[in-house]
């Protein structure tokens, strides 16, 4: 994108920034990029700036951490918006709900990546809800609204894993991959105004949901496909797990076979990684 068309983006963590180095391998660099402001991470809980921050710093682009969307934030924006207002502003896993005087300020208004083929998994965890419920996902970009991932699809595409249930590392992957090139593409065209809105079907919806630590514990008494999911789902967080004479046992790898679940690999609570043939035998 050239000057005359800078646009600001809104994103904080690492799958944001992994967008950005996208859209900037097809010459589609922000402006200015809003993240959320620094904070403790890590074991020794040091301040640091978010991974867009750092991504940002790293190309001298100006940078804003907001404490809050407010007018103050708002007035900041417009006046470092070039001659003639914003363009366009872009939100992907920004971590903030929007309002509609920040949505529609730009000329083109807002356009948000979701990583589910909406109205399916609207919410705050749609991978890893795709992995729990569905047979297929994708990406979507839709302009901004008032409601939560609501707006009028701009763009869509399916994504294909190597196989289904997916592992979540792999499906992040895949999504992040498909919905950057996607975002690449829809740019450009939608300044130009070249693409038509599709408004979201309400009745087809579903949503994500937040998930908890006791999410991650697997009763091998229910479904083995279900738990293959949450297995797979539950890679990064909250870690499928299971508990023997008090412990903690992590899972790191399963199948099925002919219709049963099979461990593959598991951690033991302050071990290393092992078979699940191993972890039987010292037990």
């Amino acid at each position: 994108m050239s000057t005359s068309n800078p646009f600001v983006y809104f994103g904080t963590p690492e799958i944001s920034a992994q967008v950005l180095s996208i859209l900037e391998e097809r010459g589609l660099t922000p402006a200015m990029v809003v993240t959320a402001p620094d904070k403790p991470q890590g074991r020794g809980q040091r301040v640091s700036d978010s991974a867009v921050a750092k991504w940002a710093r790293e190309r001298d682009i100006p940078t804003l951490k907001p404490e809050r969307i407010d007018a103050d934030f708002i007035k900041t924006l417009k006046t470092n918006a070039p001659q003639g207002g914003w363009p366009l502003f872009i939100v992907f896993a920004y971590g903030h709900i929007l309002p509609p005087d920040l949505i529609y300020l730009p000329n083109h208004n807002t356009l948000n990546l979701h990583p589910s083929l909406l109205p399916k998994f609207r919410g705050p965890a749609p991978i890893r809800s795709a992995i729990l419920e569905a047979d297929k996902t994708g990406v979507s970009i839709i302009e901004l609204d008032e409601q939560m991932d609501h707006g009028p699809v701009i763009a869509q595409e399916q994504v294909v894993a190597s196989g289904w249930p997916p592992e979540y590392p792999e499906l992040e992957r895949l999504l992040i991959d498909t919905g950057g090139k996607l975002l690449a593409e829809t740019i450009p065209a939608w300044i130009a105004g070249n693409l038509t809105k599709k408004t979201q079907d309400d009745s087809e919806t579903t949503y994500s949901r937040k998930f908890s630590a006791t999410d991650g514990e697997i009763d091998f008494s229910t479904d083995p496909e279900e738990n293959l999911r949450k297995i797979r789902a539950y890679t990064d967080w909250p870690k499928a797990h299971f508990f023997t004479d008090g412990k903690r046992v992590l899972i790191k790898k399963a199948h099925l076979k002919k219709g049963e679940l099979v461990i593959d690999m598991v951690q033991p609570a302050g071990s290393t990684e092992m078979t699940y043939k191993d972890f039987n035998n010292k037990s």
